[in-house]
């Protein structure tokens, strides 16, 4: 189950909201917590949050999966 580095709260991955795929390529999504609102950007296939921040903080951009 995903954890919010933020908060600590820890739930099924429907407890925290989906946002986007930054790269259609990649496992990755960010969702954000429905208890703080911290954006997280977490890996679908392990549940780990790979990175986190608060709204504007992040620096994820939609792409088309080009780097």
């Amino acid at each position: 189950m995903p954890q919010c580095t933020e908060c600590g709260h820890n739930g099924p991955i429907s407890d925290f909201r989906y946002l986007y795929n930054p790269k259609i390529d990649d496992s990755t999504s960010l969702r954000q917590c429905t208890k703080c609102s911290t954006t997280l950007l977490l890996d679908e296939l392990s549940l780990e949050v790979v990175q986190s921040g608060k709204h504007g903080e992040a620096k994820w951009d939609k792409s088309a999966g080009i780097s």
